[in-house]
């Protein structure tokens, strides 16, 4: 189950957190490579089951108990095992900075890592428990507890990277001045689940921008324009499309939405340097 439009935010000290999304999936497919924007945070906790995260090309093994954090424009995928699928607890936020940066240490260090993997104590589970069981039961003051169950995940997420981490905090972190949260949760899921139909004047709709302002958008929080976006997507749910050895190179080419096999090989041959039926074996 995936909770969105939670509407719900916080601060801590004088940073600004919008929660976007908390979720508890049991992940049965790969989920194709991609990224965030330059202002989000996704953090992922694996409560049973095993698979292979793949963050800027190093691959990660998940297990009970794995921690991992996808901060902004880390390109990442996640394969589950077949025979023992992973289930995550995950929580996607957006964060808004002062105009001169936070003074606190603490979210200091939260907010400059921007990839971590590791494992994670018992305490996180039960925190990440009772975020969904506040969701589900939606009882008198819920809205309240999951503010102060969201807290104390940035604590201790924080505290987890300090006691891990090498090197020194700096000092001044910039601002990031954002549009609507919500927008980047609407294209980060348009270019992972309709990669093979998306067009930016479908893009720009969902977003209610023109065209302009959407690539502008595109290009300042992820440094692509539309056409590298959809690129970049397809070809990352290409590679996962080609280990299906049922799959036909025909089949893949449709799936993804080219108009032939052959227009399909050179975009992915061009992209990759291999063809994909090498890239099958």
């Amino acid at each position: 189950m995936k909770y969105r439009n939670l509407s719900l935010s916080f601060t801590m000290d004088d940073v600004a957190f919008n929660v976007l999304s908390i979720s508890n999936e049991q992940m049965n497919v790969p989920i194709p490579k991609h990224s965030h924007s330059r202002n989000s945070y996704e953090l992922h906790y694996i409560s049973y089951g095993c698979g292979m995260l793949i963050a800027d090309d190093t691959a990660y093994k998940i297990t009970p108990g794995t921690f991992f954090m996808t901060g902004p424009q880390v390109m990442h995928e996640q394969i589950p095992d077949p025979d023992d699928p992973m289930r995550e607890y995950g929580v996607y936020l957006k964060v808004k900075l002062p105009r001169n940066g936070t003074k606190s240490r603490l979210l200091q260090r939260f907010l400059q890592q921007s990839f971590y993997y590791g494992t994670a104590g018992i305490e996180f589970y039960d925190l990440m428990k009772k975020l969904i069981n506040e969701l589900e039961q939606n009882p008198d003051g819920h809205r309240l507890m999951l503010s102060a169950l969201l807290e104390e995940l940035i604590v201790m997420v924080s505290r987890l990277y300090m006691t891990t981490a090498d090197g020194a905090i700096s000092e001044n972190i910039p601002p990031v001045h954002s549009p609507d949260d919500q927008t980047y949760l609407i294209i980060e899921e348009a270019f992972l689940y309709n990669y093979r139909d998306i067009t930016l004047d479908s893009l720009a709709k969902l977003l209610n921008l023109s065209r302009r302002q959407t690539e502008r958008l595109l290009q300042q929080h992820y440094s692509k324009t539309f056409l590298q976006k959809k690129k970049e997507a397809r070809m990352s749910a290409a590679c996962i499309l080609l280990q299906d050895t049922g799959k036909s190179i025909a089949s893949v080419a449709y799936e993804l939405g080219y108009s032939s096999p052959e227009h399909f090989t050179h975009a992915f041959k061009s992209y990759y340097h291999i063809s994909p039926s090498m890239y099958g074996k």
